[in-house]
């Protein structure tokens, strides 16, 4: 059985090594996973799969704009569609609460997230320069607009 629900400080455990198994070089901490779950903008959820917890996503809402800044499905689960249920979940409730539009940064190389935030209606909008400390890979911004409650293309 699916269940999605707010992240909690007791699933951090579990968050952190999806975290360190999809992005070994992530400068995502406890303390900045602390953060999103205590912010008031924050909406950090978890996707629970028959007791297990197997993907995150953490978007900020301000004003009228919503930002993902996190999203990770654990990589045994990975092309089964539960980074889609769970993105059209928080898309839903991002349009719900009359956002008009959501960002987000991508690498360049994440061809498998490129897919899936196109298939959604992302558009590429532009490139930010060595974006990622890591590898000081650029970053692909794309963007997501409602109307209304109506999506628009760019």
């Amino acid at each position: 059985m699916l269940n999605i629900r707010r992240m909690e400080l007791t699933d951090l455990n579990y968050v952190l090594k999806i975290e360190k198994e999809v992005f070994p070089h992530s400068n995502w901490s406890r303390k900045a996973f602390e953060i999103e779950i205590l912010s008031p903008i924050s909406f950090p959820l978890v996707l629970i799969l028959d007791n297990d917890l197997i993907g995150y996503i953490i978007y900020n809402i301000v004003q009228d704009e919503a930002h993902i800044t996190n999203f990770a499905i654990k990589k045994e689960h990975q092309n089964k569609g539960f980074g889609s249920i769970l993105l059209e979940f928080a898309i839903n409730n991002i349009k719900n609460l009359g956002v008009k539009s959501i960002y987000l940064e991508v690498r360049v190389s994440n061809e498998r997230a490129l897919h899936i935030y196109e298939k959604f209606g992302f558009k590429k909008l532009y490139i930010r320069k060595k974006y990622y400390l890591d590898t000081q890979e650029d970053a692909i911004v794309m963007g997501l607009f409602f109307n209304n409650g109506i999506q628009r293309q760019a």
